[in-house]
C-alpha cells in the first residue's frame, strides 16, 4: 500500500532523475474519470473507485527521432508490491498485453517492493526504445 513518505521519495527521486515527467493522480466518481491533486495519491481510494496514479511525460527515440507518450500508472493499494504498468504512445515493437487501448508494455525486469521505483521503471522503458524503436508500430 503506497504511503505518504514512499510517495514523497517518489516525486523527489523523478524530479531528479526525469523532470519532464510530472506526476498525476485520477479516480472515478459518478462514472466519470476525475484528475486530482497528485499529492492526494495515498488518499485516492477514499475519493473515488478505479484509482490510480504515477508520472506522465514524452521521450524521443533514439533512430526515428520519433515523440512518444510515457505514462506509469499504478493503483494505491498495491503500489510498491506491484510494479506500475507502462503505456506507451505510439507502442512500438510486439512486446504488449492486454486488449485495445489499455494494452500495457510487458517488460522482464526485476522489481522489489523496498527499492524498485518509477524512476527504475522509466530506465526500462528508456532501454527498450533503445532496442525498439524504428520498427513497426505495434498492431
Amino acid at each position: 500500500m503506497l504511503t505518504e513518505l514512499r510517495w514523497q521519495k517518489e516525486l523527489e527521486l523523478m524530479r531528479s532523475v526525469f523532470p519532464q515527467f510530472r506526476p498525476y493522480a485520477r479516480c472515478s466518481a459518478g462514472g466519470m474519470d476525475t484528475r486530482v491533486d497528485p499529492a492526494s495519491a495515498c488518499n485516492l481510494s477514499e475519493m473515488g473507485t478505479a484509482p490510480a496514479f504515477g508520472f506522465e511525460g514524452r521521450l524521443i527515440g533514439p533512430v526515428s527521432r520519433r515523440l512518444y507518450r510515457v505514462v506509469l500508472e499504478a493503483e494505491p493499494g498495491t503500489y510498491p508490491q506491484c510494479p506500475p504498468n507502462v503505456y506507451l504512445d505510439p507502442m512500438v515493437g510486439h512486446c504488449w498485453i492486454g486488449v485495445s487501448s489499455k494494452r500495457t508494455l510487458c517488460v522482464t525486469r526485476t522489481w522489489r517492493p523496498a527499492q524498485s521505483t518509477f524512476a527504475n521503471t522509466l530506465l526500462v522503458v528508456v532501454k527498450y526504445l533503445d532496442e525498439h524503436d524504428g520498427q513497426p508500430d505495434a498492431m
